[in-house]
């Protein structure tokens, strides 16, 4: 999904109906501040999970909202309200940026409030959804919260709303002798599509490693590439499509380049689901530097019954002619010497690919003839690594 530019305005219809309403506020409207904060200091009195002093006084919440909107107008911040027929402020939930330059996509949904008597009409569903729209309309890319461990109400609201928990603090709530626990939540929003999500790899600016250690769960390092275990995310398909549909790259492929995008998700999650039985097959291929995916590679059986690998690799022709195929081909023969000890690894090349036959020669592999597939003649070029000591 592309991000879509500006903040949003107008009114969101609760979905309660025409009781109430849902906007996101514009400005510093003073009366409807001051409403708002009636509400908040009521419910901190009340002893709601907020995170307040239940001594808080209007004046004191006042202010805090008056540095919200200061921070809304920067687009850093958003105040939604839910008004009654007549006005009368039931509602309110608020976001705000975070304050690191390097997580300005993340932003913290907080405060979500309702009036004791315009509960179970939808208006905590609705708070949520304009604050979700308003802060991805600010670009923010993920929505997380923080809830009180004993609040079931609200987790049970916030997964409803597609919020998933992500982690807990354990018994730092402090409300008198009780401790309670902070359960942690996120809600991805859109991404751009340029993004490359990375997680926990270890690439990209800030990455380091632990002295020796060249693997992890679901990665390994080579000299220049992260070579990873294929993960259902969107840069991923995205990534593999557009490789894969590349006239470049299938000069010497008779089946020609891919054409659907939505082809590429099932088979990332075939290789995904060979790497759980078998614990090895085709990697995604990334830059160690900077973690941008540039090729696909590895080892795995592709016909059922066959009684060799196939070696593959493929990579975007802008990093054509570094020697990543036979890099990432090294590694692979590793792999398959250590979770396949005595099975010949195979690449099935096309007479014209010169490039890809260099490759199997730097790789020690030999050439024991043509065979006949599928789409036309190849040349089998084949090597049984040698068993891992």
């Amino acid at each position: 999904m592309r991000m879509k530019g500006g903040r949003r305005s107008g009114e969101v219809a609760a979905r309660a109906g025409a009781a109430a309403r849902v906007s996101v506020l514009r400005g510093f409207d003073s009366a409807a501040l001051a409403a708002v904060a009636e509400l908040v200091v009521a419910a901190a009195v009340r002893g709601e999970a907020l995170g307040l002093r239940e001594d808080v006084t209007r004046p004191e919440y006042e202010e805090h909202l008056k540095r919200l909107m200061s921070d809304a107008e920067r687009g850093d911040a958003g105040l939604a309200v839910a008004r009654a027929a007549d006005g009368t402020v039931v509602g309110s939930a608020q976001w705000t940026r975070s304050p690191y330059p390097t997580r300005r996509v993340l932003a913290e949904l907080d405060r979500v409030v309702v009036s004791p008597q315009s509960r179970g009409a939808g208006l905590g569903t609705a708070l949520v959804d304009a604050i979700a729209g308003d802060a991805q309309a600010a670009g923010v890319e993920v929505l997380m919260l923080e809830a009180r461990g004993n609040n079931h109400a609200a987790i049970a609201l916030y997964e409803r709303e597609g919020f998933r928990r992500v982690g807990a603090l354990r018994n730092v709530v402090a409300v008198g002798a009780a401790r309670h626990d902070v359960i942690l939540m996120s809600r991805a929003l859109a991404r751009p599509k340029d993004a490359d999500l990375l997680g926990d790899l270890p690439a990209g600016q800030g990455a380091s490693l632990p002295r020796g250690v060249t693997r992890g769960a679901g990665w390994q390092r080579t000299e220049r590439l992260l070579l990873c275990v294929p993960a259902p995310e969107s840069d991923v398909a995205d990534a593999y499509f557009a490789i894969h549909a590349d006239p470049a790259t299938n000069v010497h492929n008779p089946a020609g380049p891919m054409v659907d995008p939505a082809a590429a998700a099932p088979v990332l999650e075939l290789w995904q689901r060979h790497w759980r039985a078998a614990g090895f097959g085709y990697w995604v291929v990334r830059d160690a530097a900077g973690g941008r995916i540039i090729g696909f590679a590895g080892v795995r059986p592709v016909v059922e019954g066959e009684d060799f690998l196939n070696l593959y690799y493929r990579f975007h022709p802008s990093v054509w002619g570094r020697g990543y195929a036979t890099e990432v081909g090294r590694a692979a023969l590793a792999l398959a010497a250590s979770m396949a000890p005595g099975v010949p690894v195979v690449a099935l090349i096309r007479p014209r690919n010169e490039p890809s036959i260099r490759v199997a020669q730097r790789l020690g592999m030999r050439l024991e003839g043509e065979v006949q597939r599928q789409f036309g003649i190849y040349l089998r070029y084949a090597l049984v690594p040698p068993a891992v000591a």
